[in-house]
């Protein structure tokens, strides 16, 4: 049921922050509060001037919801809180912007620009058809479509909804200059080039794989994997996609069953070889970013705190994102997500330390600008694709002493 624009107390309800910080000497402050502006706060990356980069995946060229205009913005946040748009809200047509990515030196004369993924159409239905990757061309104050994903595969008819992306290749590697994306509602990983080429490098159905998967991550096995070690591979999730029913908020996430295949690479324009193998007795391999439903919590790397960050310089720090996790659930039906998110410390010597609780479960991200930790939010709004209200925010926590 459509709520009210204007008068948004009701979200400032069902969003206050309550998240608490169990370490003494730390202070968090709301930089955008829930309820005012924010749909999804997506963090990006530190610039050259000391900015991070954010992509809102929601917010159109005014308050409200307009079906057939896009939506999303990409902006900076300056350390003293200045906020400087690069994409502004309204300028990016009919199509849908988020997960913005920095593109690397390597990538040809589209080298070092924002990067971001998205929907050609607005909203859910948007969300459940054709995706492009973006590029903000340089001097531009608005995104251009770099490629459209092509459909593949048999899932779901083939539809590359519901994009995200494991990143560009890392420089040093084969996979270097070329940028990998998946679309979660066929189950299919592409490979894109920078000469604004793309083709389906790994599709995840039973016809082409052997069964049915989503690919996940596409990294290269360490030293300590035996006869695999350095051979690249793709870990995935058996028997999911975009479409699969999610746990309801405060129920027990599902239990995923973790594939692994070695990936060998047979050349421009065609799919990848993919041999299955069991991991069991390997190491598992440390991953990026905040932990995904079904996947263990210790296998994240978080991110590293600067020396200023009072007694805890150089511990690491991830997200428990909790029971509820809008960027991978199609629908998401509960009037306000449970306070059952976690930040927590990983010291120099393995160990785990809870930081902060009480954070709003959806998909809440971290990363450091200079000697604070930023905390972006992201609730039900456009990352579900019927939910059209502000319900995300900003934060940062700075130690002040003690």
């Amino acid at each position: 049921m459509e709520r009210s624009f204007d008068d948004l107390g009701w979200l400032a309800e069902r969003t206050q922050v309550r998240a608490e910080i169990v370490d003494p000497g730390f202070e968090l402050k709301v930089i955008i509060p829930p309820a005012t502006t924010l749909f999804d706060c997506q963090l990006g990356w530190v610039d050259p001037e000391g900015a991070m980069v954010i992509t809102d995946i929601g917010g159109q060229h005014k308050p409200g919801w307009d079906p057939e205009r896009g939506h999303g913005s990409v902006f900076k946040v300056h350390p003293d809180n200045r906020i400087e748009p690069i994409v502004p809200y309204g300028a990016t047509g009919r199509a849908m912007i988020m997960s913005s990515m920095l593109s690397p030196p390597d990538f040809g004369e589209y080298g070092e620009r924002p990067f971001p993924l998205g929907q050609l159409r607005p909203g859910r239905a948007g969300a459940h058809n054709t995706h492009a990757v973006f590029w903000v061309p340089p001097d531009a104050r608005w995104v251009e479509h770099f490629v459209i994903i092509p459909d593949a595969g048999s899932i779901n008819g083939g539809k590359p909804g519901a994009l995200v992306s494991p990143g560009f290749g890392p420089a040093g590697t084969p996979e270097a200059g070329s940028l990998y994306v998946i679309a979660m509602l066929n189950c299919v990983m592409y490979k894109v080039t920078s000469k604004r080429e793309i083709w389906p490098f790994i599709i995840g159905d039973a016809e082409h794989s052997g069964f049915q998967f989503m690919p996940r991550y596409l990294y290269r096995a360490p030293a300590t994997w035996g006869e695999h070690a350095g051979e690249l591979i793709c870990e995935g999730v058996k028997n999911k996609s975009f479409a699969t029913a999610a746990n309801k908020p405060g129920e027990a996430l599902p239990k995923e069953e973790l594939v692994h295949l070695v990936v060998e690479d047979q050349g421009y324009g065609r799919l990848a070889k993919l041999t299955p193998i069991s991991t069991a007795g390997y190491p598992d391999v440390s991953l990026p970013g905040s932990p995904q439903p079904g996947l263990r919590p210790d296998r994240f790397q978080g991110f590293e705190a600067p020396a200023s960050f009072g007694p805890f310089g150089g511990h690491r720090f991830v997200v428990d994102v909790g029971t509820a996790n809008t960027m991978q659930t199609s629908t998401l039906d509960a009037d306000a997500l449970p306070y059952d998110a976690t930040i927590v410390r990983i010291a120099p010597d393995g160990t785990r330390h809870l930081f902060m609780r009480n954070l709003q479960s959806g998909h809440p991200q971290l990363k450091f600008q200079g000697d604070r930790m930023l905390i972006g939010a992201i609730g039900k709004s456009y990352s579900t694709g019927d939910f059209h209200y502000p319900d995300g925010y900003l934060a940062e926590v700075r130690f002040t002493g003690g």
